[in-house]
């Protein structure tokens, strides 16, 4: 955030009706309305991972609900971020960041959205869930909550170093959930009849790949 405020600074020193403290008032807000959403995307995928060891009805509706904390917090924080270029209209530099942070908050949305998608597929799944399958994406699931809250980090920090190392990590976990895919798809070929219970399988592995494509979309914008 340091060299937010210093961009910041420059931009707006000659604006003699705009004090620093409003400035640091708006990115204090900033950051923490991201963190906010972060954190609560990962509270959402670590509840997954445990209903996807244990099925938990009560469970599965904390993390719909929680999705919808995501979304109102996400759809407020693009708004406020939207009328601090309205009132102060940055340019540059300064311009980027605050428009790229908006973009982040639509990746968390949709991690977000994801999250819940694989939460409510359960419901219907129950504990169908092939074991091994069940014990790969809950371990991946721990993973992306590290892996969500670095590509943020990255980004608050304009941190190139810890974008690439997330983006790597995205991009292996990704390929496992491809290779995941094509294992189970080849497996239903030989089988006579393909249960219902797969079908949701490889909809869930797919929301897990498309987890890691948002957190890449968050990184890539520091690397």
């Amino acid at each position: 955030m340091n060299i937010l405020i210093w961009l910041l600074q420059k931009h707006w020193m000659d604006m003699r009706d705009i004090s620093i403290m409003d400035i640091e008032r708006d990115l204090k807000k900033l950051n923490d309305d991201l963190l906010k959403s972060c954190r609560l995307t990962q509270e959402a995928i670590s509840k997954t991972s445990s209903v996807l060891m244990r099925f938990d009805a009560q469970k599965i509706q904390e993390i719909i609900d929680n999705n919808k904390k995501i979304g109102a917090l996400c759809v407020a924080s693009g708004e406020y971020l939207t009328n601090i270029i309205k009132q102060y209209q940055p340019e540059g530099s300064v311009l980027t960041f605050i428009s790229s942070s908006i973009s982040v908050n639509i990746e968390l949305k949709q991690i977000g959205d994801l999250t819940a998608g694989i939460a409510e597929s359960l419901l219907s799944l129950n504990t169908d869930i092939p074991e091994r399958y069940k014990i790969n994406i809950s371990q991946f699931a721990k993973i992306f909550q590290n892996i969500v809250w670095d590509s943020v980090i990255s980004f608050l920090k304009q941190d190139a170093g810890l974008a690439k190392k997330t983006i790597l990590a995205s991009l292996e976990l990704r390929k496992i959930c491809s290779r995941m895919q094509d294992d189970l798809m080849e497996t239903n070929k030989k089988s006579e009849t393909a249960e219902r219970g797969e079908s949701i399988l490889l909809f869930v592995i797919q929301s897990v790949g498309d987890i890691a494509a948002h957190t890449v979309n968050i990184a890539e914008i520091s690397a």
